[in-house]
């Protein structure tokens, strides 16, 4: 809930509050698009208390030295997730130093949370002035291989020790779901974008990867646009975050899980649905697959919930898909890496059962039409 500023507030309290607004809308320009209400909103909430004696000699400056971060000249010192998540992107932009001179119109601040939600440079206006130490490279000029290694490394940095402690990195996950739409867009086969695991330690965030970028990939073909494509990115992405809180015993173990071992695997769906429920930057979609992605379409899998004439939500039978499709492909300690037209036989075997007709149906025919035109 939208935390009230009264009129007692301290100026600590108000620029609390005035990050959070932006971050509101930077969020959601990423997440949906600069069209959506919630950016206009927030950038115009963030102008008002602006307004409202945030101003010192007519700048409110935001500046980073360093581990510090410094307000009006003065270090800020306050915790909590949107001043964390700010200064996260301040750091991924390469921006030291931001001057809000009084007082910006609805449009320049507009521009600039649109520009902190992109990949492209900030750009300064008259009453906004962004101090940027290196331009990131343009998406345009990015080859799909640039991109993905980009997003690739976003998600190791976002999942690499990630605990029930440690909240995870929302910023860096959407930034990498728009480096996948990205290279969707820039190489159709998508065979050649779903990366191979190369070790047993990089199995986490390479199979999230592919996952992400094989339930966009269905997710396109049916249709899905815009914002839709981005919380299907994410949900594929967080869709085994529930295993953190599986012992890591039970995760590497080499051969079969025995009877209590795998009692205990099957509860990391409902881990993770908690987890993503409590977390605010999560949609509820993420939090909804997570818990969903081992049901089968007949009703049977796990949890088991008892489902009577219900099925998965459709991202969740897009996940499935794409779940059961890269772990087959990949060499894991107990089995080889099986082919595709191996794997694709086993899905049709499933469908009905385990997987949805339709989207088996869909993504098998696109898979060979990308690949027939594209190899």
């Amino acid at each position: 809930m939208e935390q009230q500023i009264n009129s007692k507030a301290t100026p600590h309290e108000k620029i609390s509050q005035f990050i959070s607004y932006v971050i509101t809308a930077v969020s959601s320009c990423s997440l949906y698009s600069e069209k959506h209400p919630v950016v206009s909103e927030f950038a115009g909430k963030a102008l008002a208390l602006a307004d409202d004696g945030l101003y010192a000699n007519d700048n409110l400056n935001f500046t980073l030295v360093g581990e510090s971060f410094i307000v009006n000249d003065v270090p800020f010192v306050e915790k909590g997730l949107h001043i964390d998540n700010f200064i996260r992107r301040l750091r991924k932009k390469k921006i030291d130093r931001i001057v809000f001179r009084k007082s910006p119109d609805l449009t320049e601040m507009t521009g600039f949370i649109i520009g902190m939600a992109s990949r492209e440079r900030v750009a300064s206006t008259g009453h906004v002035s962004v101090g940027i130490v290196e331009v990131r490279l343009k998406s345009g000029d990015a080859t799909p291989a640039a991109l993905l290694d980009g997003g690739i490394s976003k998600v190791r940095e976002a999942l690499t020790g990630v605990s029930r402690f440690r909240e995870l990195d929302m910023i860096g996950l959407e930034d990498a779901v728009i480096d996948f739409l990205s290279v969707l867009k820039k190489e159709l086969n998508v065979l050649r974008i779903v990366s191979p695991v190369k070790t047993h330690n990089e199995y986490t965030y390479v199979h999230a990867t592919n996952v992400s970028v094989l339930s966009i990939f269905q997710a396109e073909v049916l249709g899905f646009t815009g914002e839709a494509l981005r919380d299907i990115g994410l949900a594929g992405l967080l869709h085994d975050v529930g295993k953190i809180f599986v012992a890591n015993t039970i995760l590497d173990k080499p051969g079969k899980l025995d009877a209590g071992e795998w009692d205990d695997m099957k509860k990391h769906p409902v881990y993770g649905a908690m987890y993503l429920s409590k977390l605010s930057a999560a949609s509820p979609l993420a939090a909804l697959v997570a818990f969903e992605h081992h049901m089968k379409f007949n009703g049977s899998g796990y949890p088991d919930t008892k489902r009577i004439g219900k099925n998965q939500h459709i991202v969740s039978q897009i996940v499935a898909i794409a779940d059961f499709f890269d772990a087959l492909r990949t060499e894991r300690p107990y089995r080889k890496t099986l082919e595709v037209p191996l794997i694709a036989k086993m899905l049709q075997e499933g469908a009905g059962k385990d997987f949805n007709p339709v989207l088996v149906e869909s993504f098998l025919s696109s898979l060979a039409h990308v690949r027939e035109g594209h190899e």
